[in-house]
């Protein structure tokens, strides 16, 4: 299974697993952007997420509602202007990010790269449904 296989059922909703410092989950529901073998996340810097995800990179990731498609993998704070215009400005983002922040120049907006290390999918195909696995 290669990365196109997965990238192709990572659409939607999912649900975000952080971890505080001493290891507290936390789950967060978002809408990820996937872009080549990178996931990104659009949020606050003041969110828990970013917070999170400061103090502990590792995270987990289930699409929904769709067959079961989950990511593992080490996150990142991306605070850079010029990395948020260039995602704005991509036609194919899942929702208009204006609504949650105004512009992309917003103090308080960050994104969250996410750099997959393993993924597990569900896909239906001639032998019937079949769960595949991904390693980077």
């Amino acid at each position: 299974m290669d990365w196109s296989d997965v990238a192709r059922s990572l659409t939607g909703l999912a649900n975000l697993a952080t971890a505080s410092p001493d290891g507290e989950p936390h789950v967060s529901v978002v809408l990820p952007y996937v872009e080549d073998h990178t996931v990104w996340i659009f949020t606050r810097a003041s969110s828990g997420k970013a917070k999170r995800v400061a103090a502990n990179g590792k995270v987990a990731l289930m699409w929904r509602p769709g067959a079961e498609a989950y990511l593992w993998g080490t996150a990142e704070v991306v605070d850079s202007p010029t990395e948020r215009a260039r995602l704005w400005a991509k036609p194919d983002l899942p929702f208009d990010p204006a609504g949650f922040f105004g512009t992309y120049d917003h103090p308080d907006h960050v994104l969250l790269r996410i750099t997959p290390t393993r993924a597990t999918v569900m896909v239906d195909g001639d032998g019937g449904i079949r769960r595949l696995t991904w390693r980077g």
